[in-house]
């Protein structure tokens, strides 16, 4: 094994900068997420909805089954869900008609859920299958509100 030279340095030379760095500017502190725009609704008079029912439809049918509506200037914010059986023979679809119409499509054996604004009814609606057993259950919970 050789031996090292002592007048020989094993490091590398480091140049020390010439000039000190360029001072960096402060970064400004961020801004703060703006705050979700509340729902407009006069909710001194809010109608609490807490519903929940049963679905079975057998065989053919040729309309929506309506679950759940409301008329005049009302409109509900609510969560609808729906549990399809596993048992069904297909898939539940449920209408959501608000503002935005909205489509719900529950398989068997499984549970969907949607929240929207400015309800104004809940529909199954029709399967295109001749033989059709659907099975299962539902609920609505929210408040109703003068839309005005």
């Amino acid at each position: 094994m050789k031996q090292k030279r002592p007048d020989v340095s094993n490091l590398p030379s480091i140049t020390l900068p010439v000039s000190s760095p360029s001072s960096l500017r402060p970064v400004p502190p961020p801004t703060p997420p703006t705050p979700p725009v509340p729902i407009p609704t006069k909710c001194d008079s809010c109608i609490p909805i807490d519903l929940c029912g049963n679905i079975l439809i057998q065989n053919n049918y040729e309309k929506p089954v309506e679950l759940w509506s409301i008329g005049g200037n009302l409109a509900a914010l609510a969560t609808i869900s729906v549990y399809n059986s596993e048992g069904s023979t297909g898939p539940i679809t449920i209408e959501v008609n608000s503002d935005i119409n909205h489509i719900i499509t529950v398989l068997p054996g499984n549970t969907s859920s949607y929240t929207s604004q400015f309800i104004k009814s809940v529909s199954i609606l029709q399967i295109g299958q001749s033989e059709i057993y659907l099975e299962g259950k539902y609920c609505i919970a929210g408040k109703i509100f003068d839309k005005k």
